[in-house]
């Protein structure tokens, strides 16, 4: 009878050993797998950014002839961001900088008369304004699902599997808009 006892604690521990390994790796795989929809989500408003840039250059250029060295440092930061597809600091750096170019080249209109008038710089503006607040908000929500994937992997029941099948901490992807 003792043996029979023995057995039936030692399966049933094994069962929930193996309940929690199962459950513990579907919902983090479910986390991971739930960054990953919002990354193609935020990633596809900054491909549409990086595909409106070459038309504001080219407004640009036409009434700026002098700013060739700020129009090619943002040709050379949009190719650098478009190149880069992970969410690592490499791809965060990036954009922060072809932020920062973009802001520069809106801030010729102050010096240019013509192109604070063309309609075509001013539709632009507006239009690349618009989706950088959509990436803005599209970007809260990945990093509200990144913060809420390291919470769920740092609790005390779920770090051993994380350490054990690989579920590491995730960037947060912050641009300044």
């Amino acid at each position: 009878m003792e043996l029979i006892n023995i057995l039936i604690i030692g399966s049933a521990v094994i069962l929930l050993l193996v309940l929690w390994v199962i459950v513990g790796v579907r919902h983090l795989r479910g986390l991971r797998r739930g960054i990953r929809e919002e990354w193609e989500i935020l990633d596809e408003g900054l491909r549409k950014r990086h595909d409106m840039l070459p038309n504001l250059i080219e407004t640009v250029r036409r009434f700026a002839t002098d700013q060739e060295g700020l129009l090619q440092k943002m040709i050379d930061e949009r190719v650098k961001a478009a190149r880069e597809y992970g969410t690592g600091g490499r791809k965060i750096e990036y954009e922060h900088y072809l932020s920062k170019t973009i802001d520069k080249v809106f801030d010729l209109r102050k010096g240019s008369a013509e192109l604070s008038r063309d309609t075509n710089f001013l539709e632009l503006r507006k239009e690349i304004n618009d989706l950088e607040q959509n990436i803005e908000e599209k970007s809260k929500k990945y990093n509200r699902m990144i913060r809420y994937h390291n919470r769920h992997r740092s609790w005390i029941l779920l770090r051993p599997l994380a350490a054990v099948f690989g579920f590491g901490v995730e960037n947060i992807f912050e641009v300044e808009m």
